[in-house]
């Protein structure tokens, strides 16, 4: 048998179609049957057309070898070998690989979000920024922030950050008001983050809003305003008023005071009344409780802890005991207990019919973990309260729980079929394939408590 490709090497681009000569002959004494089959890393976006060569002894065929990468991180830009197998039927033993090269054009493409867009705070806010690399190759990215004059200022940290093909980044914002406001309602400072990937000569440019509320509240004023005002009117009245004491009682002209001629003796005081006796206050009788104790209470569903398989042993939670759409589902090494409430506790709502649960926060009443459309992200989104009680949710709201080998729980999303991932940091959790055996960032734990 022999085998040769024409040429040997070629290049395309993610998206586009490059083909490349097979040829075999068959140098044996007998009719054989070829067939043909990608190999190596490129097999997945690799054709062979037609896949299986029937000869003649001292016959030679040719096949078309066409690649075709996709537009997406999977066809990773450089060289990639590749090989075709060329497997014949009579005689298996001689079998060969056709082996080459196929270079993968590079593509950029960048997407960026600001969550959440609408911070709040007196002194200070944060705000993070989501990188998603959807190119084949890695991608360096510089943040800078714009702020409307010295209202604001907006600095990222870190200022830099590089995404793998596929992969996400993040950075956080801190945005601190120029000055402090003391009086008033609620200030609203637009601002700008500016991220610049590397060679391209047009920044992707994020709005958001900062919303400053005043330390004293309008009310507050008002009611120091009439405090002020009725503690001047009393002092005023005060003053005016200057009480004097007089005695109405006069001396008569010409009246006399004849004085005492024998010591006389004071009458004894009247004797006082006895105090009187008071009755006896008796005590409350408390009404005896029926038999049989207590009545028992309804203490509503049952709450649990959803933590990852890992050493960190990560709990989920919904960020900062948040109750607004949008709010990242994060994770916090550390049980936070009731410092925002109940944000690390989840009611597992069980829907038979199709084997689903929904996530809702304990924190946020009504609220579940769903994964935002067309992306990856796990976010705090309020459902539809009959839906919710009927299990008739829509598919990126709800979850299948898989038992894994080693004791613990998967969370697959019934939309796209991937785990929830532990990235072991409080900006937020993300779906991802699943991977085979254990996993200790895609198993997770259902408990009662830390």
């Amino acid at each position: 048998m022999w085998t040769s490709l024409e040429p040997a090497s070629t290049t395309v681009d993610p998206g586009a179609v490059a083909r490349v000569r097979l040829r075999v002959r068959n140098t044996g004494d007998t009719v054989e049957e070829y067939r043909l089959r990608p190999a190596g890393d490129a097999a997945g976006w690799t054709r062979v057309e037609p896949d299986v060569l029937r000869l003649y002894p001292g016959a030679e065929g040719t096949a078309q070898v066409e690649f075709a990468p996709p537009r997406t991180p999977d066809a990773v830009a450089g060289p990639t070998p590749f090989g075709i197998r060329v497997e014949p039927t009579e005689h298996p033993e001689i079998r060969d690989v056709v082996e080459g090269q196929i270079t993968v054009g590079p593509f950029a493409e960048l997407r960026c979000e600001l969550v959440p867009l609408t911070v709040r705070g007196r002194w200070r806010a944060k705000a993070s920024v989501a990188v998603d690399n959807l190119g084949n190759q890695p991608l360096t990215v510089s943040l800078s922030g714009r702020e409307n004059g010295d209202a604001l200022t907006v600095e990222p940290d870190p200022a830099s950050v590089q995404a793998a093909p596929g992969r996400a980044a993040f950075t956080r914002l801190n945005i601190r008001p120029g000055t402090v406001s003391w009086v008033g309602g609620i200030n609203k400072h637009p601002f700008t983050v500016s991220v610049q990937r590397a060679g391209s000569p047009e920044p992707t440019e994020l709005h958001g809003t900062y919303l400053q509320p005043s330390v004293l509240p309008r009310w507050a004023m008002a009611v120091l305003s009439l405090l002020l005002v009725a503690a001047v009117a009393f002092v005023a009245l005060w003053l005016r008023a200057d009480p004097k004491l007089t005695s109405s009682a006069r001396e008569k002209a010409g009246a006399t005071h004849k004085l005492p001629q024998k010591e006389e003796k004071p009458s004894a005081p009247a004797p006082s009344k006895p105090p009187e006796e008071k009755p006896e206050e008796k005590p409350e009788e408390k009404p005896e409780e029926p038999a049989g104790g207590e009545e028992p209470k309804d203490e509503g569903p049952a709450q649990q802890t959803i933590r990852s398989g890992g050493d960190a042993g990560w709990y989920l939670q919904a960020n900062g005991g948040s109750q607004v759409d949008g709010t990242q589902i994060g994770q916090s090494p550390q049980w936070t207990g009731d410092q925002f409430g109940r944000n690390q506790w989840w009611i597992i709502h069980h829907y038979p019919e199709d084997n689903s649960v929904a996530l809702e926060s304990a924190s946020a009443p009504g609220s579940i973990a769903q994964l935002k459309p067309n992306t990856n992200q796990v976010e705090l989104w309020a459902a539809d309260q009959e839906q919710l009680k009927s299990g008739q949710l829509p598919p990126h709201q709800k979850w299948r729980l898989t038992d894994t080998d080693d004791g613990h729980t998967r969370l697959v999303n019934v939309s796209n079929g991937e785990c929830l991932t532990d990235l072991q940091n409080d900006k937020g959790s993300l779906s991802w394939k699943c991977s085979d055996g254990p996993n200790e960032r895609q198993d997770w734990t259902l408990g009662e408590g830390p």
